[in-house]
């Protein structure tokens, strides 16, 4: 489960000083890099549509000793993206971080999938990454920002399964767009890099278990299916996301971590098969 959160005193203070914007920050993924950023140092705006998840989220940090806002925004709307990074810009000066991490699922076939459905997805999924990465861009190329952008994208951009189209369309739009920003901004020192997190114990993850006539035992096999066994914590991908968005990784941009337990190096091939005697 969830490690409890720490002193920010206690920290190493990676990012110290530094501005990040994280979207979908009232829970799961979002809430926990957006807590993880602020441990490090960063001053964290928490964006959200769900207002209650995220202020919540906002004054976690704040009672940690550290600096957060809340503002709500609907990033498949263009126009909500760029009120949130200028109010980032506005309220602290500048934007060093964007983690493009909102996202929504949709568990239909190819054939149940509406028009509305399809717009819906990659709006949010792709839309939402581009839009806020555009802005933040833009703030960090007239500042001479050296910043980050992060997109939590997932392993559905390279390999999928059945009843998932738009989600996966969209995860593959990401990873794109993500080696696109990465060109264009490496000549003004903006990075850009992906996540693909694996199965991770999150809302977002027990509503597509919901589907399943036995949640309890989907959940089982969403583990199972990881070489390393178990469901990954929210946590695991804020590592991650630290890294990336610290000097640490100042000669990295353009580039996939996948935080997934080992799933996208495996062959779902059915039983193993043993390739020695005895």
């Amino acid at each position: 489960m969830p490690d409890s959160p720490q002193s920010l005193a206690s920290s190493a203070l990676r990012l110290a000083g530094l501005i990040a914007v994280v979207t979908g920050a009232a829970a799961g993924i979002g809430r926990a890099c957006a807590l993880a950023y602020a441990s490090a140092g960063a001053k964290v705006v928490v964006s959200d549509i769900d207002r209650t998840g995220g202020e919540a989220a906002a004054g976690e940090i704040a009672s940690a000793g550290g600096t957060a806002r809340f503002v709500a925004a609907d990033v498949g709307k263009s126009e909500e993206c760029a009120r949130l990074i200028a109010d980032a810009a506005s309220t602290y000066g500048r934007v060093d971080i964007l983690h493009a991490n909102a996202g929504i699922e949709l568990c239909k076939s190819v054939w149940d999938t509406t028009d509305e459905d399809w717009h819906r997805v990659l709006g949010v999924n792709l839309g939402g990454a581009f839009f806020t990465a555009r802005e933040a861009m833009r703030d960090m190329r007239s500042k001479g920002t050296k910043g980050s952008i992060i997109l939590t994208a997932s392993p559905h951009a390279f390999m999928t399964s059945r009843e998932i189209a738009a989600y996966a369309a969209s995860k593959g739009g990401q990873v794109a767009l993500m080696r696109a920003l990465a060109l264009e901004g490496a000549p003004f020192g903006i990075r850009a890099n992906a996540i693909l997190p694996g199965a991770i114990e999150t809302p977002m993850l027990h509503r597509e278990a919901a589907f399943s006539p036995d949640p309890v035992e989907q959940l089982k096999r969403f583990a199972e299916a990881h070489p390393i066994s178990r469901l990954g914590q929210p946590e695991d991908v804020a590592k991650v996301a630290v890294f990336l968005a610290s000097d640490d990784a100042s000669f990295v941009t353009g580039s996939c971590f996948a935080v997934d337990g080992g799933l996208m190096a495996s062959v779902n091939s059915g039983p193993s098969i043993s390739y020695t005697n005895g």
